[in-house]
């Protein structure tokens, strides 16, 4: 016998699976025209607006407070008993002590570029942390020391037996031919140098530098100090 008829049911549902996924090639088919269609949302939109945490620089160092300026001193240059004051001279080229005695001292303190002339003899001079500062004395009965001094200048025109310089740089001592004997007892000093007179009049002075170096050697239980000496 031959086969019943198709049913309606079974073409029908063919068909509309046919439609359904022609629907979906077609909207495959449009590309971008798809999303055009959809509502574009910001981002944050819809939260709470708050401001955006700014980071913090690093806090500002603290100026440093300025060194206070020292007011300078006044000068001084007085006879105070036996002890002639020179202090805080500057510049002063002019300084001179006329009636100078055996019995007094001479002191200078903190001068600087400044010239003090000694006529007389006294019984000593102090130079004490002073400055391009230069003293021509006669003479002094027991020496002169110059202290924590820089770039000054002592000239003797008389006698003079014992001259210290400690703690000092570039100084400059001019002997006379009476005060060739004398010591000169220098320490933690450099660029010490010793102007003398040469053997005849009519000859230049003749500078010497002292040694700022020494070799110091142990031997037989005990050391030895000697100057360095350089050659060539």
């Amino acid at each position: 016998p031959p086969p019943p008829p198709p049913s309606d049911a079974g073409g029908g549902s063919g068909g509309a699976s046919g439609e359904g996924m022609g629907a979906v090639f077609a909207a495959l088919n449009k590309g971008g025209e798809i999303t055009a269609g959809l509502k574009h949302v910001r981002k944050g939109e819809g939260l709470k607006e708050r401001p955006v945490p700014v980071p913090k620089g690093p806090a500002a160092a603290a100026a440093k407070p300025k060194p206070m300026e020292v007011p300078a001193k006044p000068p001084k240059f007085a006879l105070e008993d036996k002890k002639w004051a020179v202090e805080y001279q500057v510049k002063n080229h002019t300084l001179e002590i006329t009636d100078a005695q055996p019995k007094q001292i001479v002191y200078l303190f903190q001068c600087t570029d400044s010239v003090l002339q000694v006529k007389n003899k006294v019984n000593h001079i102090t130079l004490d942390g002073c400055k391009k500062t230069a003293v021509v004395f006669d003479s002094s009965i027991t020496g002169i020391d110059l202290i924590n001094c820089t770039s000054c200048k002592v000239q003797v025109t008389g006698n003079v037996q014992t001259i210290t310089v400690d703690k000092c740089s570039g100084t400059q001592v001019i002997l006379n031919k009476e005060s060739l004997e004398a010591e000169v007892v220098s320490a933690k000093s450099s660029e010490l140098n010793i102007i003398v007179p040469a053997a005849t009049e009519n000859d230049d002075y003749t500078e010497h530098a002292i040694p700022e170096q020494f070799v110091s050697k142990y031997a037989n239980g005990k050391w030895t100090t000697e100057c360095m000496s350089h050659t060539g």
